[in-house]
């Protein structure tokens, strides 16, 4: 065949691809509405609309704010990351928000007091939270290997006993822990913000040192039961800064900036306090902590003239925990450990770890 034959025959294939090239792309099909949760008029998603996976791209889910009560996290922009809102406050209060977006997926995991819906609200307490559906008798498996994701909370109760030397009491015998499933691979340096710390506090050299107690005793696995041996995490006071937690007063957990920030600010719906974590494949890049700046709140000393108010000191412990990964047991059970979902008002022992406490970060960073 000529050359001319030859591109008689092989004409009509160019002219259909130059056609294909130039004609429009047919529009991609959208996602069934049903499929995709829907939005309320500030553009935010109900939690309770994300416990099973919804594609992140098809629902245009990067980026948008998860709501669940008085809290709330931005979807992460990048596959294999997730973040966590641990919140305290006085009396009934929903405890914790996890939002994973990982395999092209959004889920959210609702944490709330007791494994269930709400109910009528214990005497005042500082109430954090447990896992929906998930009771404390009912351990979950911890997945071989690191975590890749965000986990229900394996909750552990090994028979471990205190030293002989020491008076067994409840905190002390009482092994149950939880586990988010992310922890910081190296060591945990952060900052303090004073400007905004409330007045009727005083002086902000006691209320730093206070904070920075809390902080050591669970760097220091700091317990009255006995344990000497330190804990493999790490965390170091690094100064004051200017810089804002990555906390908003809505109670919603922001975008990262790679700072960890430990301040004082307003905080809605009578909130104690809130730690946000943002974590990737079971490791924690950035913790922050926003403390409530609301009068009265908290107290440097529960063992004088204390009325309603929080110890400070206790209170930031409980959320140091969180920052190094611990969740929580239920407060019906396991009321004495310092990660429980409730903390009693004008109480000073709480500023350490109970057996619980202590043996599940000993489980996950192994000893000191």
């Amino acid at each position: 065949m000529n050359g001319r034959g030859r591109l008689l025959r092989l004409l009509p294939t160019a002219v259909a691809l130059v056609a294909a090239a130039v004609l429009p792309a047919a529009p991609l099909t959208a996602p069934v509405a049903a499929d995709c949760p829907a939005a309320d008029p500030s553009g935010a998603v109900q939690a309770g609309e994300l416990t099973a996976p919804v594609a992140a791209r098809a629902c245009s889910l990067g980026g948008v704010t998860v709501v669940d009560g008085g809290l709330a996290v931005r979807v992460p922009d990048r596959d294999g990351e997730a973040v966590t809102a641990a919140a305290s406050g006085p009396g009934r209060h929903p405890a914790m928000l996890t939002v994973v977006r990982m395999a092209g997926t959004v889920h959210a995991r609702i944490w709330r007091p007791d494994g269930g819906p709400l109910g009528a609200p214990h005497a005042p307490f500082s109430r954090f939270g447990r896992a929906d559906g998930q009771p404390a008798e009912q351990p979950t498996e911890q997945p071989a290997g690191p975590p890749t994701g965000p986990t229900v909370e394996s909750i552990r109760t090994p028979p471990v006993v205190a030293p002989p030397a020491v008076p067994k009491t409840v905190r002390c015998s009482d092994g149950a822990g939880a586990w988010l499933g992310t922890k910081w691979p190296a060591p945990y340096r952060w900052t303090l913000r004073l400007s905004g710390m409330p007045a009727y506090l005083g002086a902000p050299g006691p209320v730093r040192d206070a904070i920075r107690a809390a902080g050591d005793a669970v760097d220091g696995g700091r317990n009255d039961c006995g344990f000497t041996g330190g804990l493999a995490l790490s965390q170091r006071y690094t100064g004051e800064t200017d810089r804002d937690a990555g906390v908003r007063a809505d109670g919603t957990c922001g975008d990262r900036d790679d700072r960890n920030v430990v301040a004082f600010g307003p905080l809605d719906g009578g909130l104690l306090a809130l730690t946000c974590l943002w974590w990737t494949r079971g490791r924690t890049v950035e913790a922050d902590i926003r403390i409530s700046d609301a009068p009265g709140t908290f107290t440097l000393d529960p063992t004088v003239g204390c009325t309603g108010s929080w110890d400070l000191e206790g209170t930031l412990t409980h959320e140091f925990g969180h920052v190094f990964g611990l969740g929580h047991v239920s407060y019906a059970e396991h009321g004495d450990l310092t990660m429980s979902d409730g903390l009693p008002a004008c109480s000073a022992g709480f500023r350490s770890l109970g057996l619980g406490d202590y043996q599940t970060l000993r489980d996950q960073y192994g000893p000191g």
